[in-house]
């Protein structure tokens, strides 16, 4: 596969999963915590796939992963053990 065709494969696997992780806010009752979980291991594996993308993740997934819990997570169960707060949350 040539490098062309490898990276954009590779940033539809990580649309895919942002995706997904944006229907898990929209379409389930999943507590928060779970849901800042399944963030930080996309976050992960974004960093894994592109080491110096740490910038560019919180530009796009994370402002856009909080935006729509702003907007739609309100009856979200929430922990509220200050454990659980992620990075992405501050």
């Amino acid at each position: 596969m040539k490098p062309d065709a490898q990276r954009r494969e590779g940033l539809d696997v990580l649309g895919r999963e942002a995706d997904r992780i944006v229907n898990l806010i929209l379409h389930t009752s999943l507590p928060r915590v779970d849901i800042r979980i399944e963030i930080e291991n996309f976050r992960e594996a974004c960093l894994r796939r592109y080491p110096d993308g740490a910038d560019l993740f919180e530009m796009i997934y994370a402002s856009r992963f909080r935006r729509i819990l702003e907007q739609w997570g309100n009856d979200r169960p929430d922990a509220d053990d200050a454990v659980t707060q992620s990075a992405w949350d501050e």
